[in-house]
């Protein structure tokens, strides 16, 4: 594994390439929004591990405003993460010679439509968000409720209102609602991986141990390692083998 660091404006963009020795493919991951990215981060690392492993190198990478890369959380906005992912799109072209599929996860899914267009790639939606403006809405309706989420907060002694200014325990930018409107899939995927109930012939069945995780804030429990294998393992299996096959 390697960082994997790219200029972008006037900070930078950082990610990590999990190489497979000799790879046949190779998935450009575009993560989640917010507090789903925090939650899901484990689980990719070691989806990306499982991946390189059967042939296929993965670039994970942190949004501008977010993990490792440049900025502070005000900085992120739909269209800059997606001038990001054009970035590490690039980057992993010259690491790798394999044919890219993009793999957009939730809210990163309207990011790999656009990308997949321009450059005429695949495309993937793990449990892919479709509209901008419903995910905002069901972002503020969770927010709202775990600031007041007993649970939480047991001594908590009066209703606490929402805040313009933040949004899961994290600062946002002022057109950041705005712009997440603004964005809505207009193409399906050529693929998706979600719970089985949402799946056609052509697409990859989550195990049912690995949907939970866009519900859940905190952990609960161990990632489990023999589903997170066995999903590689069919995600493997529907990637194209020849350069042709992914032009």
């Amino acid at each position: 594994m390697r960082r994997v660091q790219r200029a972008v404006g006037r900070g930078w963009v950082q990610g990590m390439l999990c190489e497979a020795p000799a790879p046949r493919a190779a998935l450009l991951v575009l993560p989640p929004f917010f507090h789903e990215w925090q939650r899901s981060y484990r689980l990719f690392a070691l989806m990306a591990d499982a991946l390189a492993a059967r042939g296929i190198s993965v670039l994970r990478f942190d949004y501008r405003g977010t993990g490792e890369s440049s900025g502070d959380d005000a900085d992120f906005l739909p269209s800059r993460a997606l001038d990001d992912a054009e970035a590490m799109l690039a980057s992993l072209r010259e690491c790798s010679p394999a044919p890219v599929t993009l793999v957009g996860v939730r809210a990163g899914t309207l990011l790999a439509e656009r990308l997949a267009e321009r450059h005429g790639l695949p495309w993937c939606a793990w449990q892919g968000v479709e509209r901008g403006d419903e995910h905002w809405s069901e972002l503020r309706e969770r927010d709202a409720h775990e600031r007041n989420n007993r649970n939480r907060f047991p001594f908590l002694d009066r209703h606490r209102a929402l805040d313009p200014a933040t949004l899961m325990g994290h600062r946002l930018h002022p057109e950041f609602a705005l712009e997440l409107g603004i964005f809505q899939r207009a193409a399906e995927p050529a693929w998706r991986i979600d719970r089985a109930e949402r799946c056609g012939p052509a697409d990859v069945a989550l195990p049912e141990t690995l949907p939970g995780w866009v519900g859940q804030i905190d952990l609960q429990g161990a990632l489990p390692l023999a589903a997170i294998a066995a999903l590689a393992e069919a995600i493997a299996a529907r990637m194209p083998s020849r350069p042709e096959q992914a032009a």
